[in-house]
């Protein structure tokens, strides 16, 4: 037996994956030698146990059974003891870690800034995750308003509340008309969420959608702008 450990694109759980399949995907790199026959020079082609080599395999997340294959390098004596491990559970291998690893599907980072306001990095990272593990959308919605309701306090708009608020990020033009509309469909759909638990899968992916445009025009975006100036 083989496992890797891999943050699975599916669940996003950290998880040990047993290989299954493993296949030399590219030719090998070989080793030239040069023997001399009674007419003339003949190359032949060696393969060494430590030629690198690229392979691939198939492998199920143990946690949610999502379907996964994985290309990786390898020298030619470790995919020998690879493929052995795979075929056979009295072997277990360890200490052989891959050069390079690419999983198949790609693996969705969720975005991120160091120029988001700090106290909600960590939250708006967790509600991305949300939507992609498809969890409770009432949760995803509340944790939306908190998040939007930080951020305008970060911009500076802390007095009254959340409804004045937005009211007066759009009166001095840091949201135009539609994000305001969107901001208060965050404010009245996190209320009832809280109250009643009631929301959708798709309402809760559209605020986060949105909640990821505000933050990079409210906050990203006017540092990269900064940025530029200094540099030019």
């Amino acid at each position: 037996m083989y496992s890797m450990k891999i943050k699975c694109p599916h669940c996003l759980d950290q998880v040990h994956l047993t290989i299954q399949n493993v296949t030399e995907y590219v030719s090998r790199v070989p080793v030239g030698v040069n023997i001399l026959s009674p007419n003339q020079a003949v190359s032949i082609r060696t393969i060494s146990s430590t030629s690198p080599i690229t392979a691939y395999s198939t492998a199920i997340c143990p946690e949610c059974n999502g379907p996964l294959m994985m290309t990786f390098r390898c020298q030619a004596s470790e995919l020998r003891d690879i493929q052995k491990a795979t075929k056979d559970n009295s072997w277990v291998i360890t200490g052989i870690v891959p050069k390079t690893l690419t999983v198949y599907p790609e693996l969705k980072e969720p975005d991120d800034s160091p120029y988001y306001p700090e106290k909600i990095r960590a939250p708006f990272i967790e509600l991305q995750e949300d939507i992609l593990m498809k969890r409770t959308a009432p949760r995803i919605v509340v944790g939306c308003r908190s998040v939007l309701e930080v951020a305008l306090k970060a911009l500076g708009y802390e007095k009254g509340n959340l409804l004045s608020r937005i009211d007066k990020a759009r009166d001095d033009g840091i949201l135009t008309e539609s994000m305001k509309n969107w901001a208060h469909r965050i404010r009245m759909n996190g209320n009832e969420a809280v109250h009643e638990l009631e929301a959708n899968q798709n309402e809760a992916e559209e605020f986060v959608s949105f909640l990821r445009l505000f933050l990079e025009v409210s906050f990203v975006l006017p540092k990269r702008i900064s940025q530029a100036q200094l540099d030019t």
